[in-house]
């Protein structure tokens, strides 16, 4: 019987994920090395040779077994579109890199991916075996990372995930906060100046459907599944689902806004916000077989309001 992994190596530590799973990990009795895109370019080969060398040597000479989970992407939706180069670079390319340099150096691997493999045609939640269909340049680079990892290292664990939030990004619920604070500022500016009556308003997509995940939940997530020795293709993602319109308005309610007192909250198709990049509608996973291994998430809006009690503390 192999001992259990004790010691993982954060590629991508400065992001949301990385930062989740750095604040996990000692709960799972997990010693971290984390690195950031700032530490340790993965498009480097020579670099990821090195440090996973050296990892390896250690967890070695410390008789236990080590893993390195990959947190890095390249995320940003929209450049994608004009930076289709770069988005595969980092997220196929680089992906299948670290799995053959892991596999090499005798280390379990996790790739984590997302729902934009999907086109979001589907009328119910995708499954691990629905075929894939991405229809950005993002989720097709994701899509071709998730091949790479998977073809360079037999064991390689592979979770999708949708919708995240968390503590060191950026994120829609922040991004709501943020809008709304503009326009209830803009709003009560107004009055005090002309009088008006008017209530300050937010648009917000109703026709997108996924489940919001919080990065300290999806590490802990991350993390069960690699203690279980899990391999290949898992969805993960918070229990539930809704619309943006309506993680919108809890989060508006969790941060103490009156919704329509404050201000009002209009729904709206995705056509009102055209974008270079499709978005999937139904963002929804079936995370059926994460479950059958004893790895739920909590309902979406647990998640949410523990990251809400976090930003106001």
């Amino acid at each position: 019987m192999t001992s259990p992994i004790r010691e993982i190596l954060i590629v991508g530590a400065g992001g949301m994920l990385g930062t989740a799973l750095q604040l996990a990990a000692p709960s799972h009795g997990l010693g971290t090395r984390p690195y950031t895109e700032a530490e340790l370019d993965i498009t480097n080969g020579a670099a990821i040779r090195s440090v996973f060398g050296a990892f390896a040597m250690h967890v070695a000479r410390a008789g236990i077994r080590g893993a390195v989970i990959n947190a890095a992407a390249y995320t940003n939706v929209e450049a994608a579109e004009d930076d289709p180069d770069r988005a595969h670079l980092i997220n196929a390319t680089a992906a299948g890199g670290l799995a053959v340099a892991a596999r090499d150096e005798g280390l379990a691997f996790v790739h984590v991916s997302t729902d934009f493999v999907f086109d979001g045609e589907k009328p119910g939640p995708y499954e691990e075996d629905d075929a894939p269909n991405p229809v950005s340049v993002y989720g097709a680079s994701k899509l071709a990372g998730e091949k790479a990892a998977a073809e360079a290292h037999s064991r390689a664990l592979i979770v999708r995930t949708a919708w995240t939030y968390g503590p060191a990004g950026v994120n829609f619920p922040v991004k709501i906060l943020e809008r709304a604070q503009a326009a209830t500022s803009v709003a009560a500016d107004a009055r005090g100046a002309t009088l008006s009556g008017n209530k300050p308003a937010l648009q917000v997509v109703a026709d997108e459907v996924g489940s919001p995940t919080y990065t300290l939940d999806l590490a802990n997530g991350l993390l069960a599944l690699l203690s279980a020795e899990a391999t290949g293709l898992f969805h993960l993602t918070g229990a539930g689902s809704c619309s943006r319109y309506e993680l919108a308005l809890e989060t508006l309610r969790l941060a103490g806004f009156a919704v329509p007192g404050d201000l009002t909250v209009e729904p709206v198709t995705s056509a009102a916000f055209p974008t270079k990049a499709r978005r999937p509608l139904n963002s929804v996973l079936d995370c059926g077989k994460s479950e059958r291994l004893g790895v739920r998430l909590p309902a979406w809006q647990d998640g949410l309001s523990r990251f809400m009690t976090a930003l106001r503390d």
